[in-house]
């Protein structure tokens, strides 16, 4: 197994998007700047011109710079408090097999792992940093460790179009602002098919995205899903984000 990569004793869910967060800082430092820099040259008398300058330097910086915080906050705070909410709206027996997809630094996948006594959890990934800080393998099971969940938890590489894994193998899956990373509307079908795949009949299933989560209810009630929710928006990211749930229909009924 990879070994940790830092000494915290916390664990580390990561700063989600965390490119387009420091745009969004650079930008708000810089409208906020340039308009703290138009009130000042009127104050020392330069051209009145500048007033006109003002409203929309501070307006775009503010904007800009409150939007980065926001998403800071979702990444600190407003994730986990989301997090617990799905976990505790699953019936749990302690005994279940269940699969993270895109699972990055474990949020759901640790979670779902202090729900288990006999079960096992595992996490997949392409482990892609653009789409959150430090996105690794050695990263997640640091945080598995530091929450003392390593013997009900596996982590493996692997691509949520084309799951390495039998029908009907997991009674939970899971997967959180993930699939949107997958840019074409095929792939994320094919991703999606494969979550409804590889659930056993009786299971359940926890979307939470950013996007195109219609299209998934969608797939998934193609496929014979049953019990389709989708709640939300919830503006932690500033995108809206919705939460997708869903059962696939029990050994006694039609099966995917």
């Amino acid at each position: 197994m990879d070994k940790p990569l830092r000494t915290s004793q916390r664990p580390n869910y990561g700063i989600d998007a965390p490119g387009l967060v420091l745009r969004f800082l650079l930008i708000g430092i810089a409208g906020t700047a340039t308009g703290v820099a138009l009130i000042i040259g009127l104050q020392a008398g330069l051209s009145s011109w500048m007033r006109f300058g003002v409203p929309p330097a501070l307006s775009i910086g503010i904007w800009f710079l409150l939007t980065a915080m926001l998403m800071l906050w979702g990444s600190s705070v407003g994730k986990l408090q989301l997090r617990d909410k799905v976990i505790d709206a699953i019936s749990w027996r302690g005994d279940e097999s269940v699969l993270d997809v895109g699972c990055g630094h474990g949020l759901m996948l640790i979670a779902a792992a202090k729900r288990l006594r006999s079960g096992k959890a595992i996490g997949i990934d392409l482990w892609q940093r653009e789409d959150q800080s430090g996105n690794s393998r050695a990263a997640t099971w640091q945080n598995v460790e530091l929450e003392n969940v390593a013997d009900r938890v596996e982590l493996l590489d692997g691509d949520a179009r084309a799951l390495p894994f039998e029908d009907d193998y997991f009674d939970v899956v899971l997967s959180t602002w993930a699939l949107h990373n997958i840019y074409d509307e095929a792939g994320r079908g094919a991703a999606i098919r494969e979550i409804a795949r590889v659930l056993k009949p009786g299971g359940c299933i926890a979307i939470i995205d950013i996007r195109h989560t219609l299209q998934y209810a969608q797939i998934l009630r193609q496929r014979g899903m049953t019990d389709i929710r989708r709640s939300g928006p919830n503006f932690m990211f500033f995108i809206p984000s919705y939460t997708l749930t869903a059962r696939k229909m029990d050994e006694n009924r039609k099966v995917i």
